[in-house]
């Protein structure tokens, strides 16, 4: 699979704990890259239990830190993880993109203030 085709496929899925979330979705898109599973321990199925694993693994930054390579956000490529505001993102193009509340929303990937690549 592409990453377009990933991109494209979930382009309307809304916002669902579990299922359709900012981490699994930035996550699904490594593991599917590199066909391993890089945050086994991230499954949840609302807001509180993904609180809870969060907070188990220091947050979601140092459980990116742990499980990926921080690099500089300006050197990112497609593909790559994002983190803004406590919420992941992938690099695409000029933008990062991640789960909305009723499908992909898009910014500009100057806002990513982490970067990570797998």
């Amino acid at each position: 699979m592409k990453l377009h085709d990933y991109i494209h496929a979930r382009m309307e899925q809304p916002f669902v704990w579990g299922v359709n979330d900012c981490i699994l979705f930035a996550v699904g898109w490594a593991n599917i890259a590199t066909d391993r599973n890089h945050l086994p321990e991230v499954t949840w199925t609302n807001e509180k239990e993904a609180l809870k694993v969060l907070k188990g693994l220091g947050g979601m930054v140092a459980a990116f830190d742990r499980n990926f390579t921080r690099i500089e956000p300006n050197f990112a490529r497609d593909g790559d993880l994002a983190i803004v505001d406590e919420t992941a993102y992938l690099f695409s193009g000029p933008h990062i993109v991640g789960v909305g509340k009723t499908g992909l929303i898009f910014k500009n990937r100057s806002e990513a203030s982490c970067a990570y690549s797998y």
